[in-house]
């Protein structure tokens, strides 16, 4: 089977990376970074330009621009000098080998940036993951045509994921899904063909699809 993992709030606790990061980012450019964490958090799983449209309140693109290229830098400093504790939910390596050990193709799809994905990818999940992509590769379109052009017409195809997105791009597409409520929008997956509260809980489910 081919199996689509989101990154933010499915494998990674981004509230240990996006958080500091994007409040560096809004101090850097003269923004209130003392803004309450949920007004954060509920764009993450968005694309990063969204993200501070909305934080920015604006559609200034050299102002968007710049706030990614500094988000790409803070990021990339945090998950660089972060240990694994710190960076993924505990049990998200054993879940990945245990799916790889099965002979599953294992994506990762998500709305980040190459360079973020790439941090990522450096810190183990090279080692699992056979096809990872991510919204910059794709001029950020939205995260349903990304998985339409991932699949190439091919239906044996999960996606795994804590937003809304996750759960609309499988839909879209004709796929299963698998919706994290442990991750940033738990009541954004309650459509999804199955829940999960831990991401060990992934594994039966998986199995039983066989």
């Amino acid at each position: 089977m081919n199996i689509v993992f989101d990154l933010d709030g499915t494998l990674i606790k981004t509230e240990n990376i996006a958080l500091p990061a994007i409040r560096n980012v809004l101090k850097s450019l003269g923004y209130n970074h003392n803004i309450p964490d949920d007004e954060i958090f509920k764009y993450i799983g968005y694309t990063i330009d969204e993200i501070f449209e909305g934080l920015l309140k604006t559609t200034d693109k050299n102002i968007i621009n710049k706030a990614i290229e500094l988000l790409d830098e803070y990021e990339t400093e945090i998950i660089k000098t972060s240990n694994y504790n710190n960076l993924f939910f505990d049990g998200a390596f054993e879940v990945l080998e245990n799916l790889k050990e099965k002979k599953h193709i294992l994506y990762i799809l998500s709305n980040c940036n190459i360079k973020y994905l790439n941090a990522l990818l450096d810190k183990g999940l090279n080692k699992y993951i056979d096809s990872p992509h991510c919204a910059e590769m794709y001029n950020w379109q939205e995260k349903d045509v990304v998985l339409k052009k991932i699949s190439n017409g091919k239906k044996d195809f999960i996606m795994i994921g804590d937003r809304h997105k996750d759960i609309e791009a499988a839909k879209k597409n004709g796929f299963l899904s698998i919706g994290c409520a442990y991750g940033f929008g738990e009541d954004e997956v309650k459509d999804a063909d199955y829940i999960v509260h831990d991401i060990k809980e992934i594994l039966p489910i998986i199995d039983n699809l066989k």
